[in-house]
């Protein structure tokens, strides 16, 4: 092979390496701007309210035991009676539990960044049945002498974020209504409401078959509102105008419907699919690890994510520079027309500005428009520059027309997102299919230095 061309293989080569630095470079640039996107949210969140959980509502009752046991004197020389007594909570859970929420949305700004806020108002109506409570409020006692005494009762309703809560409602329990307090009072998720209820609560679920319950939360909260199944049988139901829900969690809606005004979901989790009472009663022995774990509900996602989207496409910015790489070096092999290292370079220096320069405008205009104008920028750039570069006219409009449908090939790949990978392999395998049709009947060995000859 002619050392020439193989000189000259290897500094593209080198070239290619350093074009690949610098969309690196750019990748970071990326990077850089989605921590700044992550302090401005924090910023957001600090003057508004963060992400919100909801937890409940269920009913804490403590209670205390008393009971008396022999046991030797530290001596061990006589039998003595010792008072024991140990304090606890029974967390009660609703027989059913039913939430409504319309969640109005909006926009806040930090700098060049947006970020969804939602307000909702939580309808919650259910009941807890005398006979479950009964059973729930069962506690193992540790001698036949103890005696067990419960405290007052209260109605607890926790949330991620206390100052998401716009005002003070009130519990409507069993056709009474009772005023909350601030504080969840629970060990695992302190912020929230507790409502006191009577004394005698306990003693009067002898005379009663069932205990409805109402209240309406106001709330406010960024980003996502998720919820977890604190009753026997857990319903469910929000709705929206934001258009770009993403439903996540443990369990997924049973029905959902998604369009243009918005979205409308329901939820149905019975005890049994989110296995509560058993988390619960590890959390009455102070293992409230588990509590935690099993929530669902919907993130208010950005149509358009302008970073991930630049980060997808510069995936890709190595495939355009080896692409057109291979473009000038078969030309040069066909046509017999040198094209220099630097000019290489400079024409692949181009292509890594677009990932650039889209970055920059996307944080100002729309996606869409900002890849347009990018790649319109870098396209004509590229045009112009190989006008000269080859020498005619007619052979540059070809490059430009194949560098104009990467690009928008590009769009439908970064656009695509499920896809994605489907088509840019597809890519790569048709780019190296159409070359190697094309140099098939080249014999590389024979390949004379003519062409690499400088001008």
């Amino acid at each position: 092979m002619n050392k020439t061309l193989l000189i000259k293989t290897g500094v593209i080569a080198i070239i290619g390496i350093i074009l690949l630095l610098v969309l690196e470079s750019v990748s970071g640039t990326i990077w850089e701007r989605k921590n700044f996107q992550s302090v401005a949210k924090n910023a957001v969140a600090k003057s508004w309210t963060g992400a919100q959980n909801v937890f409940g509502p269920i009913l804490v009752v403590p209670y205390t035991i008393k009971w008396k046991r022999d046991e030797w004197s530290d001596d061990g020389k006589r039998k003595i009676v010792r008072h024991k007594s140990r304090e606890g909570k029974k967390y009660i859970l609703a027989t059913t539990t039913q939430m409504q929420a319309s969640i109005a949305t909006d926009i806040r700004y930090q700098g060049i960044y947006q970020f969804p806020v939602y307000s909702t108002d939580l309808k919650i109506n259910g009941s807890f049945s005398a006979d479950s409570i009964a059973e729930q409020i069962q506690v193992k006692l540790p001698s036949q002498n103890a005696k067990i005494t419960y405290a007052q009762p209260y109605f607890t309703v926790a949330v991620s974020d206390a100052r998401g809560i716009n005002s003070v409602p009130m519990l409507t329990l069993n056709t009474k209504e009772y005023a909350f307090k601030a504080g969840s009072q629970l060990p695992f998720m302190d912020n929230g409401i507790h409502a006191l209820l009577p004394k005698d609560f306990i003693q009067s679920i002898k005379k009663q078959k069932e205990f409805p319950f109402s209240l309406n939360l106001s709330l406010r909260g960024m980003d996502e509102i998720k919820f977890y199944p604190a009753a026997l049988n857990y319903q469910l139901s929000l709705n929206s105008p934001w258009q770009h829900p993403k439903f996540s969690g443990d369990f997924l809606p049973l029905s959902r419907t998604v369009s243009d005004q918005g979205f409308d979901a329901q939820w149905e989790v019975s005890s049994f699919a989110s296995n509560m009472e058993e988390k619960i009663a590890l959390c009455e022995v102070n293992k409230c690890e588990e509590v935690l774990k099993g929530n669902f509900g919907v993130e208010f996602i950005e149509p358009v994510n302008v970073y991930l989207q630049s980060e997808r496409s510069l995936k890709y910015g190595f495939l355009f520079i080896v692409l057109i790489f291979v473009a000038f070096f078969l030309f040069e092999i066909l046509k017999k027309l040198p094209i220099h290292p630097i000019q290489y370079g400079l024409v692949g220096l181009a292509i890594a500005l677009f990932y650039l320069l889209l970055l920059s405008l996307s944080e100002h205009l729309s996606f869409l428009l900002s890849y347009f104008i990018a790649a319109f920028g870098s396209v004509t750039l590229i045009s112009f520059y190989l006008v000269n570069v080859l020498r005619n006219a007619k052979t540059a409009a070809m490059f430009s027309g194949l560098l104009t449908l990467l690009y928008f090939t590009l769009y439908i790949i970064v656009s695509a997102e499920d896809f994605a990978l489907l088509m840019g392999s597809t890519l790569v395998f048709i780019v190296l299919a159409v070359v190697m049709m094309t140099t098939r009947n080249i014999d590389w060995y024979q390949v004379e230095g003519v062409s690499l000859k400088e001008r």
